[in-house]
């Protein structure tokens, strides 16, 4: 079968179309698909992602840094604290001689970036959504329909889901998925204080459930990420903000300064889903299609950008010597290459959230002892900031901060 293009990637969101735009430059005929509408340029976005450094280079190298930079939040210090407790953990960037731990982003702003870096590109776009797949040894039979339900036919060497964490395209072929419903809720909104945030994250563990502040855009404004019995947050979600403002600052406490007010205040339920094999025949996952995350350290799309970056290393040696983009050995040496960092980043964004969930006060005085002791151990909070920052995995091309 001749295919009609070597690369298809189901979604455009900022997984699929950070690889479309790390792709572009290479001889090979790549479609990106989604038939979700393009985001409106006077959109709101829907949630603030936490970039590491790692993160950074990698877009840095996909030439979009430079139009994102104003709008990127740089977190130049992270407080890891628990309510009760005197322990602190005090990371800077600084320590480090870097600029910033990372950067606190819109995914709306980030996607709007990545799409505009392929209007000038040879990458072809369609707004239609796969509907059904079919093996033809050589490609991959791909049905994809339009909103109106016209049906199109289309050939590719390689399918990349990027559909996110419901991915139809992973259903359809049919990989397995294990899926377990978290029994927390996280309550996220824009928060105002009375006191600049002056680039600092926190990180708090309260009796109810860890709470994330991100710096914003505004100076007086934080993201706010608390994770709450899901029972309990329906009912938070449904007190007006000058009922919940009070009750966050009491569980959060004054270290961020009086919380002024609450907007944009939503309630999401959360779940834990990756894929026991996330490649198939022709077939990758990558980010939330491969991995979904409890989002208390913000590695979900991190880790969805180093797929991002891995899987583009692969395809350019592939390109640069003619080879199958689809064939089975570089399906294989993607699935390989990513377990460590996948399996790595799902333990720990298990084991955090028990680790602080216990109230019991001899565990409590631990972990705070645990936190004061870190602020003094230089070498070990090092180790700690770099692997936070995405730095540590060895680098491909697009993390070292160049594509060609």
């Amino acid at each position: 079968m001749t295919a009609d293009c070597d690369v298809l990637i189901a979604g455009a969101g900022p997984a699929g179309a950070a690889l479309a735009c790390a792709l572009a430059h290479l001889p090979l005929r790549v479609l990106l698909v989604d038939a979700a509408p393009l985001p409106d340029p006077k959109a709101a976005d829907r949630r603030a992602l936490a970039l590491g450094l790692g993160s950074q280079r990698i877009l840095q190298g996909l030439d979009v840094w430079s139009t994102l930079a104003e709008q990127a939040t740089p977190i130049r210090r992270v407080e890891v604290t628990e309510k009760g407790w005197p322990g602190v953990t005090r990371l800077a960037a600084s320590e480090l001689g870097q600029p910033a731990l990372g950067w606190v982003l819109g995914d709306i702003a980030l996607q709007r970036a990545l799409l505009a870096r392929l209007e000038d590109s040879s990458v072809r776009r369609a707004a239609v959504a796969v509907t059904a797949l079919a093996d033809g040894g050589e490609a991959l039979a791909v049905t994809a329909c339009k909103a109106d339900g016209v049906a199109y036919q289309v050939t590719t060497r390689l399918l990349v889901a990027a559909d996110g964490s419901d991915s139809a395209v992973c259903r359809l072929a049919g990989l397995r998925r294990h899926q377990r419903e978290l029994p927390h809720s996280v309550l996220l909104g824009r928060l105002h204080t009375d006191r600049a945030h002056s680039g600092v994250a926190h990180e708090r563990f309260a009796a109810e459930g860890p709470m994330a502040l991100l710096p914003g855009a505004h100076p007086l404004d934080y993201t706010v990420v608390w994770t709450l019995p899901h029972e309990r947050a329906q009912d938070l979600i449904t007190l007006p903000a000058a009922h919940l403002i009070p009750l966050l600052q009491s569980a959060f406490g004054w270290r961020a300064g009086r919380f002024v007010a609450l907007t944009e205040s939503r309630c999401v339920r959360l779940r834990e889903a990756w894929l026991t094999g996330t490649t198939g025949d022709r077939l990758v996952a990558i980010g939330s299609a491969a991995n979904t995350l409890h989002p208390i350290a913000a590695q979900g799309f991190n880790l969805g950008l180093r797929d991002v970056a891995e899987l583009a290393t692969g395809l350019a040696a592939a390109a640069a010597v003619g080879a199958d983009p689809g064939s089975a050995d570089l399906v294989r040496a993607y699935q390989q290459g990513r377990q460590a960092d996948w399996r790595g980043v799902r333990q720990a964004t298990r084991w955090l959230p028990c680790l602080f969930e216990n109230p019991a006060p001899p565990l409590a005085a631990v972990r705070g002892l645990g936190l004061a002791s870190l602020d003094v151990l230089a070498p070990l909070k090092r180790r700690l900031m770099v692997r936070a920052m995405g730095v540590t995995a060895p680098q491909s091309r697009l993390q070292r901060g160049y594509t060609s």
